[in-house]
């Protein structure tokens, strides 16, 4: 008797132990954060002109060979306020209906400030590739960065969605296309690469680094994502930076005022 029962306790002891096991492993999954990547200034001296970089990748942490979640809104920071000066490029005005119609070429070429390439994921098992890629164009306007989209396999399909820039916040809301669960019945972004080159016109800076660099060598740029499952997740990315104090050494020709014409 005392011998079933020892063997009834072990088995319930290792049963216990595998149940353990699952649960910390399917805790360890939701954990994971559902998109990596980096957000960066293309320049490392503080005050200075330059461009931008999001390289952002999107997955599903509860089964990867499935679609990821679907991104409604991102809103990222960056360390200081007024980085991004929307008076510099010329604006485009034109409404979301002509920029469905017309695509990129709604908006005046001059006012164009970033490109880029987004990957959507329908999950597979239809009749159309499962990976579907489209260009995106981003045009300047008054305190709002415009993304125009066209779809290289639906060429009629131009989606277009706003960045609002306010302080030192930038949000964006994404257009949702319909799809088929799971995990939502929509279609995700698989990655998105946007790059805004180092932009001057008449020696002002349409963006700019912050004023000073912090003692760790970087800068900190956080990115907020909401899901349509209403769950939101933060990336945080460094953006290197460093200062260069060369010693001036007496009567070295930098000390010398200079006279601009």
């Amino acid at each position: 008797m005392r011998e079933r029962q020892a063997v009834r306790m072990a088995a319930m002891s290792v049963a216990a132990i595998a149940a353990l096991a699952l649960l910390s492993g399917a805790a360890t999954g939701a954990a994971l954060p559902r998109q990596f990547g980096s957000i960066t200034f293309t320049a490392s001296g503080p005050g200075k002109a330059t461009g931008f970089v999001l390289d952002l990748h999107f997955r599903n942490p509860e089964n990867p060979k499935v679609k990821p979640h679907t991104v409604t809104t991102m809103v990222v920071r960056t360390p200081v306020a007024g980085l991004i000066d929307t008076t510099v490029p010329p604006q485009c005005h034109a409404s979301d209906a002509q920029l469905m119609l017309e695509g990129p070429a709604g908006c005046p070429a001059a006012s164009k400030v970033g490109s880029g390439l987004a990957i959507s994921d329908t999950g597979g098992g239809g009749p159309f590739p499962r990976y579907s890629e489209a260009t995106i164009s981003n045009f300047n306007n008054r305190n709002e960065i415009i993304g125009v989209g066209q779809v290289k396999s639906i060429p009629l399909l131009k989606p277009v969605d706003h960045t609002k820039i306010h302080g030192r916040t930038s949000t964006t809301h994404f257009p949702i296309f319909p799809g088929v669960p799971p995990p939502d019945p929509y279609t995700p972004f698989k990655s998105l690469h946007v790059v805004f080159p180092r932009y001057v016109r008449h020696g002002r800076p349409y963006m700019r680094t912050p004023p000073r660099c912090p003692a760790v060598g970087h800068w900190t740029i956080t990115a907020e994502f909401t899901y349509a499952d209403v769950v939101t997740q933060s990336l945080v990315t460094h953006s290197p930076c460093h200062s260069v104090h060369a010693p001036r050494r007496k009567n070295d020709r930098r000390d010398v005022p200079r006279i601009s014409n």
